[in-house]
């Protein structure tokens, strides 16, 4: 039995691992996690145990910097004994990882953030990514080219292969017909772009009486919405029940819009800055809008029909990934046997 260390950095990383744990019950896993947006109760929700070690140390690069480094020793100290770190990009997790000598497996999607990957590649034994991530990009950030393994589809796909809607969710609304805004991660330090599209989008479709549910990602999010007819729900929401329901989902970043493309939901990111190879790919297959104009938006979101969800494509990517990481695991094991 292997002793898999997973580390979690953000929101969506609850519902991701949570397939993998569900699928490998012939190893053991212990989870780290951080303090940060709804990760805690999002962990709950899935019944994952896990220890709280570290936090977000907020957008400004030298606090970010400063806390990556005190996060690195917390976990170096604190984190339980094992014998491969498994993580959606931590560099935590593969700093602490190279530190005790362990192998570190890493999957990533997010070619653009480049401060973090040239910290953190060059450590990485197994870097899995989608294929529509070029390889070059990899490469120059300091990924080992024998060592990056690609699939394709989207890590989206992995967790809503297993998705089955939640019956009630609708009870907890206050409406059966909305659709979802999550604003911009503007205290990301990827994120240089500090002024929110969120109010004009608020106005916008409340001239057109849409009921809005809106997600806020900081407590400074609830500003946009004070005084409007907007329902803010008093505890986290799983993601993918948000997509399945939705009549369209819009986001400031990248995931929670993939997720919705993926399911069949009209999809809209308003992410400030370049997008990812990922975000181009969808938006290339006519499943995803890019725009920060919020004119367009209400337009397609108006005249774009729900797909009807389909997990046999997503069943197909976890599938592959799964045998991905099953030779993986062997291949450690292997290397621990006999060295």
């Amino acid at each position: 039995m292997t002793r898999i260390w997973i580390d979690i950095k953000n929101s969506h990383e609850p519902a991701f691992f949570k397939s993998f744990i569900s699928k490998f019950r012939d190893h053991e896993f212990v989870i780290t996690s951080r303090r940060y947006a709804e990760i805690q109760k999002l962990l709950d929700k899935y019944q994952m145990k896990n220890k709280v070690i570290g936090a977000h140390y907020g957008g400004n690069i030298i606090k970010k910097m400063c806390g990556l480094a005190i996060r690195d020793l917390s976990l170096y100290l604190k984190a339980p004994a094992f014998d491969v770190s498994l993580s959606h990009g931590s560099i935590n997790a593969i700093h602490v990882a190279k530190m005790r000598n362990k192998p570190t497996i890493s999957f990533y999607d997010n070619e653009k953030a480049a401060i973090g990957n040239k910290i953190s590649f060059r450590f990485v034994d197994y870097l899995i990514t989608p294929r529509a991530l070029p390889i070059g990009n990899l490469i120059e950030q300091g990924a080992i080219e024998d060592r990056i393994i690609q699939y394709d589809g989207f890590k989206e796909d992995i967790y809503e292969a297993d998705f089955i809607p939640d019956p009630d969710f609708l009870n907890y609304l206050p409406f059966n017909d909305f659709i979802t805004i999550r604003p911009e991660a503007l205290q990301a330090a990827y994120v240089k772009e500090k002024n929110s599209i969120v109010p004009d989008l608020f106005k916008a479709f409340i001239r057109e009486n849409v009921n809005i549910l809106y997600l806020p990602r900081y407590k400074t999010d609830r500003d946009y919405a004070k005084g409007l007819d907007v329902f803010i729900p008093d505890g986290p929401l799983k993601g993918l029940d948000v997509c399945y329901y939705s009549k369209a989902v819009l986001t400031g970043s990248g995931t929670f819009a993939r997720e919705a493309a993926c399911m069949g939901t009209p999809a809209v990111s308003f992410y400030p800055e370049d997008l990812l190879a990922v975000d181009q790919k969808l938006i290339h297959d006519n499943l995803m809008l890019h725009s920060r104009n919020a004119t367009e938006i209400v337009e397609y979101v108006l005249g774009k029909k729900k797909r009807r969800p389909d997990i046999s494509r997503s069943k197909r990517v976890q599938g592959d990934v799964f045998k991905i990481l099953e030779e993986i695991l062997a291949e450690v094991d292997r290397k621990e046997r006999y060295g």
